[in-house]
C-alpha cells in the first residue's frame, strides 16, 4: 500500500481502502484504556507545572494505570485532574524528579533505576524495592513506565555481597599463610572479620596450653561481647565441641561469658589437630554493613564456619612451622638452646655491641666428673642430669638472655648489655642453684653435681666469637684443674 493509499482518518470515520467510509469501531477509547490498566508494568502520564518563571516545579498526574497507583497511591483530590504526582516522582528521590525535568525540558529520554532502602533496626539499609525506570517527553509533559526488578536488583547485591565476601576471605588466606605465630594468625584473621561480618562484633580466643582459662587474642567491633578471660567450663560450645548459639534469638542455654545485654551469641570451637585450641565469638553488635544487602543470619553462620576451617589449617600449618624451627634451633634433650643458634646469636650479639659500646658477657659450663656419673647411673642417668640442668638454666635466665648446650655435657650462657661483676655474680648463683637441685630416675634420687663456670666479657676477653669462647673455654679448664665446683674468670 503506497502513503497516499493509508486508511485516511476523518473524525470517527477511517477510510480503510480509499474507496470509502467506514465507521470507527465502537469502545476503541475504553478498550485502549483497559488495556493501559492492565498493562504489567506501572504507566503513568504527567504534565508539568511551571511556576512564573517557566520552571518546572511539580507534575500533575494525568493518568495512572493500577499497578502505577499499587507503587504510591496518588494524595486524593476532588479533582482528578489536579492530583500531585509527588507520591511516584519525588517518592524515589530528587534525582529522578530532576531527571524528569530533564526529559521535559530536552526531549532526551530517559532510562534509569529507582532503588528503595529501609533501616532495618541496626542491620544496615536493605532493598525494599527497585524499578527499572523509563520516560518519553509528551507535550509539556512525559508518559512514564515502572518496571518492578526488585527480584533482580536483589539477586545482583547478594551476589556482589558474596563477590566481596569471596575477595576477602581468598586475601585473609593468603596472609594467613605468610603468618609465623598463633597470635598473629589471630591478628589478620580479626583484621577480615572486622569487614566480612560489620553488623557483628567478634573475636578470636586462645585457651591456655594448661586448658585452664580462655583468653581473648584478637577482638573488633563493639565491647560487647563480655568476659575476656574465662573457665573453659563457661562456653558451651567449649564443653559439647562444636558450635553454639545462634545469630539470632533462640532458646538455647546462654554462654556463662557472653555480656547481658548481648541479643544473641554464637561461639564455634576452633579444633587443631584433634585439640580444641581457641573459640570464634560473634555477637549482634549494629555497626554499618559492607553492602547495601547485609548477609541473613544463617549466612553469617556459614561464613563463620568457612572462616573457623581457613584459621584451623592455618593455625596448623603455623604450628607445624613453629615446631620445626623449634627443632632446628633447640637441643631436643635439654631445650635449650642448640650450638648452631648460640654461634648466630654470639655474632649478632657482638657486632651489635661493637656499635653500642656495650659489654656482652658468657660463661662456659661444665658438669664436673660427669662421666663417673654416668658410669654409676648409665645413660639415662646422664640425660636425666643434662635435663634437669637445662631446666635449671632455662628458668635463672632472663629474657634477651640465651642458654645454650655447646656439646656434650658443656653448655654455654650468653649476656647481652652484662658487665663483668654481673656475669661473675649471675655465674655463682648458677653454680650454687646446681647443688641444691635433685635429680630423679625411676622413683630414685641421684647424687647432687656440681658445676664449674669459666667467665668472659666481650671486649675485654675478646675481641671476636672466637676469641670470646676461647677465653671462656680457657677459664673453665683452669678452674676444673684447680678441683672445680668454682667460677673462674678468664686472663686479660
Amino acid at each position: 500500500m503506497s502513503v497516499s493509499e493509508r486508511p485516511i482518518p476523518r473524525g470517527s470515520i477511517i477510510d480503510i481502502k480509499g474507496d470509502g467510509p467506514v465507521v470507527r469501531p465502537p469502545g476503541t477509547e475504553r478498550r485502549i484504556r483497559y488495556s493501559f490498566e492492565h498493562l504489567l508494568d506501572a504507566f503513568a502520564a504527567f504534565t508539568a507545572l511551571r511556576d512564573g518563571s517557566d520552571r518546572i516545579v511539580e507534575f500533575r498526574l494525568d493518568y495512572a494505570n493500577e499497578r502505577a497507583r499499587a507503587i504510591a497511591p496518588p494524595e486524593p483530590r476532588s479533582d482528578i485532574g489536579d492530583r500531585s504526582a509527588k507520591p511516584l516522582v519525588q517518592r524515589h528521590g530528587q534525582d529522578l524528579f530532576d531527571e524528569f525535568c530533564h526529559v521535559v525540558e530536552t526531549g532526551e529520554p530517559l532510562f534509569t533505576q529507582s532503588v528503595e532502602y529501609e533501616d532495618t533496626a541496626g542491620d544496615g539499609d536493605r532493598i525494599t524495592r527497585a524499578f527499572e525506570v523509563r520516560a518519553e517527553r509528551v507535550g509539556d509533559g512525559l508518559a512514564v513506565v515502572w518496571r518492578d526488578v526488585t527480584r533482580h536488583v536483589r539477586v545482583e547485591a547478594e551476589l556482589e555481597r558474596r563477590n566481596q565476601e569471596l575477595i576477602l576471605i581468598g586475601e585473609m588466606v593468603e596472609y594467613l599463610q605468610a603468618a609465623e605465630s598463633s597470635r598473629g594468625v589471630f591478628d589478620i584473621a580479626a583484621s577480615f572479620c572486622q569487614r566480612l561480618f560489620g553488623t557483628l562484633s567478634g573475636g578470636f580466643f586462645l585457651q591456655s596450653e594448661s586448658g585452664a582459662m580462655v583468653e581473648a587474642m584478637s577482638t573488633w567491633g563493639d565491647d560487647g561481647l563480655g568476659d575476656r578471660s574465662f573457665a573453659p567450663q563457661r562456653c558451651w560450645a567449649i564443653r559439647r565441641g562444636k558450635r553454639h548459639g545462634s545469630l539470632t534469638p533462640d532458646d538455647s542455654p546462654r554462654c556463662l561469658h557472653a555480656a547481658d545485654d548481648v541479643r544473641a551469641l554464637l561461639c564455634i570451637p576452633l579444633i587443631v589437630q584433634g585439640y580444641e585450641t581457641g573459640l570464634l565469638v560473634l555477637a549482634d553488635s549494629g555497626t554499618p554493613s559492607i553492602s547495601n544487602t547485609p548477609p541473613s543470619s544463617a549466612a553469617s553462620e556459614a561464613l563463620a564456619v568457612s572462616v573457623c576451617e581457613h584459621l584451623r589449617l592455618a593455625l596448623a600449618n603455623t604450628r607445624l612451622r613453629e615446631s620445626l624451627r623449634e627443632q632446628s634451633i633447640r637441643d631436643p634433650l635439654t631445650g635449650l638452646f642448640n650450638l648452631r643458634y648460640m654461634e648466630v646469636t654470639l655474632e649478632r650479639e657482638i657486632s651489635r655491641a661493637a656499635r653500642s659500646r656495650k659489654p656482652v658477657g658468657l660463661m662456659m659450663i661444665d658438669v664436673d666428673r660427669f662421666k663417673e656419673f654416668n658410669d654409676a647411673f648409665g645413660h639415662a642417668g646422664g640425660d636425666a642430669l643434662l635435663r634437669e640442668l637445662g631446666g635449671l638454666l632455662h628458668s635463672v635466665t632472663r629474657d634477651g638472655d640465651a642458654a645454650c648446650r655447646y656439646g656434650g655435657d658443656e653448655f654455654v650462657v650468653l649476656l647481652p648489655e652484662t658487665s663483668l661483676d654481673v656475669t661473675q655474680q649471675r655465674a655463682e648463683e648458677i653454680r650454687r642453684a646446681a647443688k641444691r637441685f635433685s635429680i630423679a630416675l625411676e622413683g630414685s634420687v641421684l647424687s647432687p653435681v656440681t658445676l664449674t663456670i669459666g667467665v668472659a666479657v666481650y671486649p675485654d676477653h675478646g675481641a671476636n666469637m672466637n676469641g670470646l669462647l676461647l677465653a671462656a673455654d680457657t677459664a673453665m679448664y683452669e678452674a676444673k684443674h684447680a678441683g672445680g665446683d668454682r667460677v673462674q674468670i678468664a686472663r686479660t
